[in-house]
């Protein structure tokens, strides 16, 4: 009994055994910066990072004259960020540099928290180097062989070299040589400054909403490819609006339009104040919980992006032309788009604009939204998806405002005084017009179409009310000035647009005024080879359907369809009738 007890007690004693299983190793530190470096995917991602450190170093120090000083060095591929702002403790240095270590959480002035940033760009050079001073102390880190290390497989580790230094200097400065695999280096100076306020914190979009938002005096040293030195010294530090370099008689704010308005004014009036400037407006909207910041232009037409671009030299209308270059620099030019901000900060996220009436307007609209409460990923490529879908209705709402209030004067033709008209002289060019020489009872309508939609239209509901075109139902004309009639088909919804010539529904594609996939049918007068080669000079199909016989009546997918246009395979065709044919076919039974 003694040793059973003996024998339970024992074995009551004994612990099972435990391990660190959150304990890494060096292949699951490599995996975890691998996946950081597949977070980034935009060329200015080590830029941005670095100077959001230093922006929030001087913002968190308070002082009112902060410095910010950059050097980016294309012959050697070395980049080099400078602050005066708070500095390092000696003794946070090297748990500041471990992977994921930060000092910022929980502070709701930085704009960083993840405490990544830093580490990728330790992670992009073989060659990285820091110092840094508060008011206390100074120290500097070095890691080499960074880069190659997160590529290796070996167990050896990675050596951060640190000590403490005479503090004779402030602040903060990174230094990356030889940075591999850098597309930021092929930038020029131009182009590096638009995209250091556009789409890092130097571009500071608090100063939109907030004019008496802190200073920061931001020098650039830039070294091109041939060696040659170039120093910028008073870079702003605010975001490239798009309206900044633009005359004041090139723009409007749109509050000083609805001023102007207040008494009436003709539509002859609104386009004169309007026309050809770009529109703008600043805003704060209710997102749920919180207010955010909006900013808002609306452009002439989507050529004024190329413009802007061109007046700027950050491209010319060759660059603006080849698909090349819009590929590799497309981010450091004037686009339309709905884009993002946070504390200060562009993201350079763009949130997709939302399905709305009038599709081919987003390409003249620019939006900016700040929010200091913005969740993004480490690389900054998406937002949360419910923040995206909040940002579009908002998105949705403004763009309506600006499409109903201002569109058609800031595009419109103006009309010095209203064109002479004469009935006798209008009745005389009609004699002059060619007569329909086709059989009596196929039309009343007597003068050929010839670049009179309206007349096509005319003897397309002719056609329907004598016969000649059955089982097409009209139901509305031109309703919410989209589409020319919605109609019915064999109890299926079809939309149908006219054209005098078959060729003028590629402006509207152009233009995105209408969409292909949209359109069902469009009714034109007398398909022509010009027609064909228009559609196939923009890689769009144009065939000729063999018409209905008595013994085939359903030869086409379409009732009275002659030709048929084909974009692709995945998108459906959208089928011509030709109102010429119609006119010269006998009546087939359908």
């Amino acid at each position: 009994m003694n040793n059973l007890l003996t024998s339970s007690k024992k074995f009551t004693n004994l612990m099972p055994p435990v391990s660190n299983f959150l304990e890494q190793n060096y292949e699951r530190i490599r995996q975890s910066i691998l996946d950081i470096d597949d977070s980034y995917n935009n060329d200015w991602d080590i830029l941005a990072e670095l100077i959001q450190n230093s922006v929030d170093a001087i913002r968190k120090s308070e002082r009112t004259d902060g410095k910010i000083e950059i050097r980016v060095d294309c012959q050697t591929q070395s980049l080099t960020i400078k602050d005066n702002g708070v500095g390092i403790e000696t003794g946070k240095l090297p748990n500041l540099l471990s992977l994921f270590g930060t000092d910022k959480r929980g502070d709701e002035k930085s704009i960083g928290e993840k405490g990544v940033g830093l580490k990728f760009a330790i992670f992009s050079t073989n060659d990285f180097y820091l110092k840094t001073a508060t008011e206390t102390t100074a120290s500097y880190a070095k890691v080499k062989g960074a880069f190659n290390w997160k590529r290796n497989t070996d167990d050896n580790f990675l050596p951060l070299e640190h000590d403490e230094i005479e503090k004779d200097f402030e602040g903060t400065e990174v230094i990356l040589n030889n940075i591999p695999e850098c597309p930021l280096f092929t930038l020029d100076l131009v182009k590096l400054k638009f995209v250091l306020r556009t789409k890092t914190a130097i571009g500071n979009t608090k100063t939109i909403w907030e004019p008496n938002d802190i200073n920061i005096s931001v020098t650039l040293n830039y070294i091109d490819a041939d060696g040659k030195e170039h120093i910028e010294k008073s870079i702003p530090f605010r975001y490239f609006l798009p309206i900044e370099g633009v005359s004041e008689n090139d723009k409007i704010n749109l509050d000083d339009y609805y001023d102007y308005i207040k008494d009436d004014k003709t539509d002859q009036q609104k386009r004169l104040k309007l026309k050809s400037k770009i529109v703008y407006k600043s805003t704060t909207i209710d997102l749920l919980t919180r207010k955010i910041n909006a900013w808002i232009c609306l452009v002439p037409s989507r050529a004024t992006w190329d413009i802007l671009s061109i007046s700027e030299n950050l491209g010319t209308e060759e660059n603006l032309k080849d698909e090349k270059f819009l590929e590799l620099f497309s981010y450091s030019i004037f686009q339309a788009g709905i884009f993002t901000s946070v504390k200060g900060m562009p993201t350079g996220i763009r949130v997709e604009h939302p399905i709305t009436g009038s599709a081919g307007t987003w390409g003249q609209i620019f939006m900016l939204f700040e929010d200091k409460k913005l969740k993004f990923d480490i690389g900054r490529k998406s937002i949360h998806g419910k923040t995206a879908k909040r940002y579009q209705e908002k998105a949705r709402e403004i763009f309506n405002e600006f499409r109903n209030a201002i569109l058609k004067y800031v595009s419109g033709d103006i009309s010095p005084e209203p064109p002479s008209w004469s009935k006798d002289e209008i009745f005389n060019e009609i004699d002059d017009l060619i007569d329909l020489p086709y059989f009596p009872k196929s039309t009343k309508v007597k003068k050929t179409p010839r670049d009179q939609e309206a007349t096509v239209a005319a003897l397309f509901f002719e056609a329907i009310g004598n016969g000649r075109i059955k089982k097409i139902i009209p139901l509305i004309a031109g309703y919410k000035n989209k589409y020319d009639l919605y109609a019915l088909w064999e109890g299926k919804k079809i939309v149908v647009e006219f054209k005098s010539h078959l060729y003028k529904i590629l402006n509207d594609f152009n233009d995105e005024t209408k969409l292909f996939d949209e359109v069902d049918c469009v009714v034109c007068w007398d398909v022509s080879e010009v027609d064909i080669q228009e559609f196939k000079n923009v890689g769009i199909a144009l065939d000729k359907i063999a018409p209905p016989t008595k013994l085939n009546p359903t030869a086409s997918q379409f009732p009275h369809a002659t030709h048929i246009l084909r974009l692709s395979g995945f998108v459906k065709p959208v089928f011509v009738i030709d109102m010429k044919v119609i006119l010269e076919t006998e009546i087939i039974p359908q």
